[in-house]
């Protein structure tokens, strides 16, 4: 009996041993053979599943699409917030900067003012825009703390603005040449001759009471004389502008429209009377109804007048 089970197990074995032996060559053929029926099986499951992992990876996309464009917005958010702190700063340099670039310019419109003999230049803010249809004063940064005096010239550096004709603590008025109030002695560069400016309440001025032997010339300089002793002699005025029978129009030296800042000559009004320089009492040395000649001599080019 216990011979028949030995031999049993043992055909048993040896059939276990050749179907192991049949199957791992099947395999080995299957594996080294190319046959058209599995990879037409393999295509047919990847073309079933493909829609089926899209439909699935589709709502997946889109969370990470919309995760993606929320981390953009806010990015894009705080790079525009830094962006907008950058621009105001830059604004403030730029406005800053076109303040000091205007000071710098108007300063230098006073830079290159001369001061005459005994005159001591004090730069001034112009307070009030001039000009105006009735009075052409300008207000300044200056009044009699700064030692203004009334009577004061008042240049830049392209010539005369005016007269400081009323002084306050810490600021002062002037009437500018242009004034219908302002009447200026000059003469003219060229020929020496004398005259008189007077304001027109507008852009320019009249020149007048020439003597009859003057020939004023279109651009040519007109100073002040000096005469009377309030204006010193020799402060650019302007330049003929228009010469039509006896009128003679002067463009003023300096543009009264844009002065922001001016320089006022202190010193210089020691013993004379300032207390009416409104009236043009000091800018009226001639007689307006005397047709003598109101000097004798000679000019600059040797005429006798």
């Amino acid at each position: 009996m216990a011979r028949t089970s030995d031999k049993s197990r043992a055909r048993r074995r040896r059939v276990a041993n050749f179907l192991l032996i049949v199957i791992s060559f099947s395999l080995m053929f299957l594996g080294k053979a190319d046959i058209a029926a599995l990879r037409n099986a393999h295509m047919g499951a990847s073309d079933f599943m493909a829609p089926l992992v899209d439909l699935v990876s589709a709502p997946v996309r889109g969370v990470d699409t919309m995760v993606t464009g929320i981390r953009t917005v806010a990015s894009l958010r705080a790079e525009n917030v830094r962006l907008q702190g950058e621009n105001d700063l830059l604004k403030r340099w730029r406005r800053r900067a076109e303040i000091l670039e205007s000071e710098n310019r108007q300063l230098r419109s006073v830079t290159g003012a001369v001061a005459p003999e005994r005159r001591t230049p004090l730069t001034a803010r112009a307070v009030t825009a001039p000009g105006g249809s009735f009075a052409h004063t300008l207000l300044i940064a200056v009044g009699y703390e700064s030692d203004i005096r009334a009577g004061n010239p008042v240049v830049t550096a392209d010539g005369l603005v005016g007269l400081v004709v009323d002084v306050g603590k810490s600021y002062a008025r002037v009437l500018m040449i242009s004034d219908i109030n302002a009447r200026i002695p000059v003469i003219l560069a060229s020929s020496s001759w004398p005259g008189l400016t007077i304001g027109q309440n507008g852009m320019f001025i009249e020149l007048a009471f020439l003597p009859e032997e003057a020939k004023p010339q279109i651009g040519e300089l007109v100073l002040t004389s000096g005469h009377g002793g309030v204006l010193p002699a020799g402060l650019p005025v302007g330049r003929v502008n228009l010469v039509r029978d006896h009128y003679v129009r002067v463009q003023p030296a300096v543009d009264l429209r844009s002065l922001s800042y001016v320089s006022v000559l202190t010193g210089g009004v020691d013993g004379i009377d300032t207390r009416d320089l409104s009236l043009g009492d000091y800018f009226t040395p001639l007689p307006i109804d005397d047709d003598s000649r109101l000097l004798e001599g000679l000019n600059a080019v040797g005429e006798r007048q």
